[in-house]
């Protein structure tokens, strides 16, 4: 456990240094997973599917809020369903108007959430993202849950339908919107997230010790239960190695950047009592862990000078013997 507090004190003190490198970075590499991701699900417009075009958004991206990104994966989107059909392009365009207009307009910080549903699925990682949800947001990520999976499986049901038809008039659309609005399957997905982020949330608020674990491992365990009764009641072929592992690997993320949030150290815990003139207070207070970094010193020394003032050490020496 020392060594991974030496390490994050360690990768704390590199991003203060080098935030304003890190930062852009991040946002530049965020920006083309999403595009990237977009022009393999949807990438009907012959222009926009080209690598130069994902990097030149991305930089642009690098620029924009996580509000204003979400604006232009929106158009994006709508662009590449326009290439095939106008009608369809107009529908999603409206409903990802009033999802931006009536929601992200009030909570801009959500972008990145409901960005980070659509990625999560194509990565295999989305059982991790409603536990880190109830661990960051509490029960508010209900919200960016149902429009994260809802766009997810909004995509999904496109490239289904036109993967099998050919027709880009209204009956293409009437299609989709049929087969989105009729998929039981995104509104169970919806409901085991939401149940699972308010799980975590409840589970992390108690007042026992290790209740940041205890709750990452309980949501995670629920949610690839529930997730795998699902599969089973809409006959969803997936392998089972593939989700397992993906699994493990999102509760280990989630794990990392609860450390790299809040170490507790569990063994200094103190329960205070303590009143003032309308209330008597009982205080359970759980000390952060902390180490501090060794500051290192190097001294340079002359190996001539050091020679030349033994020698001159000696001779001050016999000189004294002498006397």
């Amino acid at each position: 456990m020392t060594q991974l507090l030496v390490l994050r004190e360690y990768l704390q003190q590199f991003y203060q240094k080098k935030s304003s490198v890190i930062n852009p970075v991040f946002r530049f590499v965020i920006g083309f997973i999403v595009f990237f991701s977009i022009n393999q699900v949807i990438g009907y417009h012959p222009a926009l599917n080209h690598w130069y075009v994902e990097c030149i958004l991305a930089l642009a991206g690098v620029l924009m809020s996580g509000e204003m990104l979400l604006f232009f994966v929106a158009v994006f989107v709508v662009v590449h369903i326009f290439y095939v059909s106008h009608i369809l392009a107009v529908a999603v365009g409206i409903l990802l108007a009033i999802i931006y207009f009536a929601y992200l307009k009030f909570i801009p910080e959500h972008a990145y959430y409901i960005i980070a549903f659509p990625i999560a699925f194509s990565l295999n990682i989305a059982c991790g993202l409603p536990v880190l949800m109830g661990l960051l947001l509490g029960p508010v990520a209900i919200f960016p849950t149902v429009c994260g999976v809802g766009i997810y499986y909004l995509l999904r049901t496109i490239t289904s339908v036109m993967s099998t038809s050919a027709d880009a008039s209204l009956n293409l659309y009437q299609a989709v919107i049929q087969q989105f609005l009729g998929n039981e399957e995104m509104y169970a997905m919806m409901a085991v997230f939401s149940l699972i982020t308010i799980l975590v949330y409840l589970i992390r608020r108690q007042e026992k010790d290790f209740a940041f674990e205890m709750a990452i491992l309980a949501g995670g365990v629920a949610n690839m239960v529930l997730i795998l009764v699902i599969n089973y009641i809409f006959n969803v072929d997936i392998n089972m190695l593939l989700f397992l592992l993906g699994s493990i690997v999102s509760l280990l993320l989630v794990w990392v950047i609860q450390f790299m949030r809040i170490p507790l150290n569990y063994a200094g815990v103190e329960n205070l009592q303590f009143e003032d003139d309308e209330y008597y207070y009982y205080v359970r207070a759980v000390p952060k862990m902390n180490i501090a970094m060794k500051d290192k010193s190097i001294k340079r020394f002359n190996v001539r000078n050091v020679a030349n003032n033994n020698k001159q050490q000696e001779k001050e020496k016999n000189e004294e013997i002498e006397l």
